[in-house]
């Protein structure tokens, strides 16, 4: 039996329709979001009846804004997809507020459970409940709470903060693991029963991509292990990938030639997908927009069907999008069975490692930029609150929870409360977010005070 402290700490909880991508049944749902974990329930009455439990650190959130011009009730939606490219869910908001709350807080959420800097200097820190009091490795300050209080390397011991990750002094461990390990034995034939590009990454570890039907020689694997080393025999890159992705091979198997035709999918439900559109046209569209933005084009007349065209420095390019062997891609060297892998692939990638002089990833789908273009937000001075006081950040503080401001050295935060000053949290503003946050007043100094009442002393230094 597990306690629901180890899913971390609670986001967010409501009611919700959910779409499986598999059975397309949409049902009443009531969810429960923690940092590790999403709990999906049946309510009944005042019980939940558990139906699902998602573990956020094999998932991937993107919007659905397609739906959002219906304006009905609960088509306001959202997608998780799998990494590995097992089930997927999408999930479905009464409004538009609601959704852009529940989308704040999955983004939080995982972004606590698998952080940008996780991996920094040779590390690989996971978020962890420390049962004693401990010190941050960089800053050398407490961390903070009774549990999930911040991240350990378990290579090398060493905890940090969150916004400390990417200044702690590098893995002694790390660096001495670092050098080829190609003199374990060669092992058994493997072959690729998933994709896997490289997410989620083995920590700490070269990674070695693959596709479906891939035969790979195992170097290393424990039964025990979920990340195995390998080679591949088609191009004989070695590294390591998660040891569910593939299974023993028949003997003498060859690499096939091809691959079995995957199913049709619906594109028209995709912010990036244009339809049938012609080159000018095309130009006409992006050239309004910021670099980075893209959608993809039929081509119904020419030989291949589909065309990535993407703004960038100033100047609309254009891909073809080859289709050939049930395969499809835009290189010879990386292939993928559906367009919509491909396009999640290159969200993620340059498109240089294709095109040299094309180094940016598929940033914005041009349907999402039209709509967020159309709804800019104007604050209204109604709701402004009144600036009591201004204050600079000491230090990096990085947030675990929405209610909290993520904040750089050197920003400066209007105060518009001290009520919990005690407890370490002023209420702020910075960079223009202006929801209620809490702000750790030890971060700060104060800089200038419109107050005659006093700051805490111990928190900060006065002007």
């Amino acid at each position: 039996q597990v306690k629901l402290e180890e899913f971390g700490r609670p986001k967010i909880d409501g009611e919700l329709k959910v779409r499986s991508i598999v059975n397309h049944t949409k049902q009443d749902r009531y969810l429960f979001l923690f940092d590790k974990v999403v709990i999906v329930c049946k309510r009944k009455g005042y019980n939940y009846e558990l139906k699902e439990i998602i573990e956020l650190l094999f998932h991937k959130m993107t919007d659905d804004p397609m739906n959002n011009k219906d304006i009905k009730k609960w088509s306001y939606g959202f997608y998780l997809i799998h990494l590995q490219g097992k089930q997927g869910f999408q999930f479905f908001c009464k409004t538009e507020e609601m959704k852009r709350k529940w989308m704040e807080q999955f983004e939080m959420a995982m972004s606590n459970i698998k952080p940008e800097k996780a991996n920094a200097n040779h590390h690989s820190f996971q978020m962890y409940t420390f049962e004693k009091t401990t010190n941050c490795k960089a800053c050398k300050m407490f961390l903070r709470g009774t549990f999930y209080q911040g991240y350990l390397c378990p290579k090398c011991g060493a905890g940090a903060h969150k916004e400390c990750l990417e200044i702690i002094p590098p893995c002694k461990m790390g660096e001495l693991l670092g050098p080829d390990l190609l003199s374990a034995g060669p092992g058994p034939k493997m072959v690729a029963v998933q994709n896997y590009h490289g997410n989620p990454a083995p920590p700490g570890k070269p990674v070695l991509t693959f596709q479906i039907g891939d035969v790979i020689e195992l170097l290393r694997g424990d039964p025990d292990s979920p990340w195995w080393e390998g080679r591949l025999l088609q191009t004989k890159k070695s590294g390591y990938f998660p040891s569910s992705s593939v299974k023993p091979c028949p003997v003498d198997a060859r690499p096939p030639n091809s691959r079995p035709p995957s199913r049709e999918i619906d594109y028209t439900v995709y912010p990036w997908f244009a339809g049938n559109m012609e080159r000018q046209q095309t130009d006409n569209l992006l050239k309004a927009h910021v670099s980075g933005t893209y959608l993809i084009r039929e081509r119904p007349a020419e030989a291949e069907r589909f065309a990535i065209s993407i703004k960038f420095n100033e100047e609309v390019k254009h891909i073809k999008v080859v289709e050939k062997d049930n395969w499809i891609h835009i290189t010879e060297a990386k292939k993928f069975e559906s367009l919509l892998e491909l396009v999640e692939y290159y969200q993620n990638h340059s498109l240089k490692e294709s095109f040299k002089q094309l180094d940016t990833t598929l940033k914005y789908p041009y349907k999402s930029r039209e709509r967020s273009t159309s709804r800019t937000f104007t604050r209204s001075p109604v709701f402004t609150p009144r600036v009591i006081g201004t204050a600079v950040a000491r230090y990096n503080f990085a947030a675990r929870d929405m209610r909290e401001l993520s904040l750089r050295e050197g920003d400066v935060v209007k105060i518009y409360s001290r009520i919990g000053g005690d407890q370490g949290w002023w209420k702020g503003e910075t960079n223009g977010r202006v929801r209620a946050v809490a702000v750790p007043s030890p971060f700060y100094h104060v800089v200038h005070v419109m107050s005659s009442s006093p700051l805490p002393q111990a928190c900060m230094q006065g002007n």
